[in-house]
């Protein structure tokens, strides 16, 4: 897909959006990979040398802890996993789970952005959807009609790696 991709109403994202492919635990790695403008595959790489197997089951090793140590090997921090009610709770970026399912534990990964303008007057929250299966319109959500249709359960925040010694 080419991205940016740009809405309507002529907004630009500033996060590009990577399909998750056909592997369904891979939408960590295409949030990821959202993240650090990096391929699934590169992301992948990396969760194997810190111990995720080639094959699955991979879930057993997608945690906070695997989450932190790939993003900050691209000058990115995260916080731990944390409840939300909505999209007010979340930092202005986070990996959010949504379509979660309490009784299994399991959702789905999406990257949230809430882009400033460069002059700081406007705030523009959107999500890029790595999932391969939702129509191409559902790929960038964003107004608050598209947010709530997909609200988080949890979220980790993610902000660069702070400078300095």
């Amino acid at each position: 897909m080419a991205n940016p991709q740009t809405s309507p109403q002529g907004f630009t994202p500033f996060f590009k959006r990577v399909s998750q492919g056909e592997d369904r635990h891979a939408d960590i790695y295409a949030c990821i990979a959202i993240l650090t403008n990096k391929t699934i595959a590169d992301i992948q790489q990396q969760a194997e040398s810190l111990g995720v197997p080639k094959v699955g089951p991979f879930y057993p090793y997608l945690d906070g802890d695997l989450l932190a140590k790939i993003l900050v090997g691209h000058n990115l921090v995260a916080t731990l996993w944390k409840g939300a009610t909505g999209y007010n709770d979340l930092p202005d970026v986070a990996i959010a789970m949504v379509d979660y399912s309490p009784e299994w534990e399991v959702g789905r990964c999406v990257v949230f952005h809430r882009q400033r303008s460069a002059d700081g007057k406007s705030v523009h929250p959107y999500v890029v959807d790595p999932y391969p299966h939702a129509d191409s319109k559902l790929h960038l959500r964003q107004g608050t009609s598209e947010l709530n249709g997909l609200s988080p359960s949890w979220f980790i925040g993610v902000h660069p790696k702070p400078t300095g010694k």
